[in-house]
């Protein structure tokens, strides 16, 4: 989850979201991705966040790593005021 900085343009914004979004497909492992803003008003301590799905622990491992993770970061961080990421193991039904 994501809060952005005071002054920072919608269209700024948007940039972030299509980097993100053009993320699909350029790292081996990331099986899934899906970022948006918060649809509630009401609550704005984060206004975006993002969900990254990854093949295994050892794919995020590698990502975390990787040039296409430092690029995201370095984008994100003149314009981000917060953020809180955490890395779930989310298992499956079996």
């Amino acid at each position: 989850m994501y809060r952005f900085k005071e002054g920072v343009h919608d269209s700024r914004i948007d940039e972030h979201l299509a980097f993100i979004e053009g993320m699909r497909g350029q790292f081996d492992g990331l099986i899934d991705l899906k970022c948006g803003r918060d649809v509630r008003s009401d609550r704005r301590q984060y206004t975006h966040g993002f969900v990254m799905t990854f093949e295994s622990a050892e794919t995020l491992a590698a990502y975390n790593k990787a040039d296409l993770h430092t690029e995201l970061v370095q984008t994100f961080r003149d314009d981000v005021e917060d953020k809180v990421v955490f890395d779930s193991d989310m298992g499956t039904d079996d």
